[in-house]
């Protein structure tokens, strides 16, 4: 991967690969598209702004308007299907057609929202649209823990005996 003029490998960890299929599952599942732990929603649909369990960053995501458009293309294949079945062997009038599939439709539509919302919003955190990437370049670079088998070398405090702290008193 090509360095940019942006990214200082020195100071941040370059940028890991991100499944875009397994972001969408989650997403589609509700939950954070990175960690898969976290609720993905507040109340709503409203996406949380910082997930709670990996701190993954996400109010970057454009979804308002996608999510939607995206659950009104399933249930408009969804009310196709099923009105063709119903036409082809139910031997029904066409006005109960046209009632089964408008209720097929309107409530496969909100069904499918948030699972829709869900899965935009996991395939722009896998792809870094939309300031994914910037968070990730940005996040400050976490100090390596010491290993167990390294000793710890912190210098002594200087001992203070009692005529020293004695002196310290009076002087001050």
């Amino acid at each position: 991967m090509a360095t940019s003029r942006h990214h200082n490998p020195g100071a941040n960890p370059p940028p890991r690969r991100r499944s875009w299929l397994l972001a969408m599952l989650r997403g589609a599942r509700r939950r954070c598209p990175s960690c898969g732990q976290a609720h993905l929603y507040a109340h709503g649909l409203s996406v949380v702004d910082r997930c709670p369990s990996c701190g993954e960053e996400l109010y970057h995501h454009r979804a308002d308007r996608m999510g939607p458009l995206f659950a009104a293309f399933l249930a408009l294949n969804l009310v196709i299907v099923v009105s063709l079945i119903l036409d082809q062997w139910a031997n029904l009038q066409e006005g109960s057609v046209l009632f089964v599939a408008l209720a097929v439709g309107i409530s496969s539509f909100w069904l499918l929202l948030p699972a829709a919302k869900g899965m935009i919003v996991g395939l722009q955190w896998a792809w870094r649209l939309h300031g994914f990437q910037y968070a990730a370049m940005c996040r400050p670079r976490q100090p390596a823990a010491p290993r167990l088998d390294e000793a710890i070398s912190t210098p002594p405090a200087p001992k203070q005996g009692r005529a020293a702290s004695l002196s310290g008193r009076l002087h001050a």
